[in-house]
């Protein structure tokens, strides 16, 4: 951790967490990321644990940026079971910043410090190694403008509906040939991605990341494979 010129403490990672979305298809009356899937546990917590366990495991300071609309009162609500591991703070996102997931990173932006991440709250990552993964994506900054966590899929459906990527090399980490979002054509493509981290010096290209085309500044970005994800968008996606 470092001290900004009024010496007030930076965090050593910024998580962006997209919470303002409609959710359209997710026929509930309460916000997705809420969903319960064990007896304490819902899809954010499942979302946030590689965030937690790189809080607590390394002593990090770790910020939460939580972009919301007005009908997520109780997600804010919620995110109070986490006021001793995050310093947490609310964005709204407006007609100003956009829509979708880009508007909501736009939002985000101003209240970022440091290497910064996008986790998506309704994104299950898979597999025994998922917090190592996490930090290993983030210490790869110190080299890399950007990297990501990514998972080996060749469902064409999948890869185009998600951020998909073109990955070479073997082994856990591998290197981005290509990358779009949601890509129209998605031969070619043998991998999505998770979360996205950048440093800190690169983090204003997020939002065009996440949308169509910008995705394409990934690339030469290094790839931290997990065992896979799911996104929750109805009831019975899990």
């Amino acid at each position: 951790m470092a001290a900004d010129g009024a010496g007030r403490i930076r965090p050593t990672l910024t998580v962006i967490v997209p919470c303002a979305g409609a959710q359209r298809r997710f026929d509930a009356p309460y916000p997705k990321e809420l969903h319960r899937i064990g007896p304490d546990q819902s899809i954010i917590d499942h979302a946030l644990a590689p965030v937690r366990d790189f809080a607590t495991r390394r002593g990090a300071r770790v910020r939460l940026v939580v972009v919301i609309r007005p009908h997520k009162a109780d997600t804010v609500a919620y995110l109070a079971r986490y006021a001793d591991v995050f310093e947490t703070v609310f964005v709204h996102q407006t007609d100003r910043h956009g829509p979708d997931l880009s508007g909501a990173v736009t939002a985000a932006l101003p209240l970022c410090a440091g290497p910064t991440a996008v986790v998506l709250p309704d994104q299950v990552v898979t597999g025994d190694t998922v917090a190592q993964r996490f930090a290993e994506a983030h210490d790869l900054l110190d080299r890399h403008p950007y990297a990501v966590l990514a998972a080996m899929i060749d469902d064409p459906v999948r890869l185009a509906n998600d951020g998909a990527l073109r990955l070479r090399g073997d082994g856990p980490v591998r290197v981005v040939e290509d990358a779009a979002d949601k890509p129209p054509d998605p031969a070619g493509f043998n991998a999505a991605w998770a979360t996205v981290f950048a440093a800190a010096r690169h983090r204003d290209g997020l939002p065009r990341i996440v949308v169509g085309a910008g995705a394409a500044a990934l690339v030469d970005s290094p790839a931290v494979l997990v065992d896979g994800f799911h996104n929750v968008n109805r009831v019975d996606d899990l």
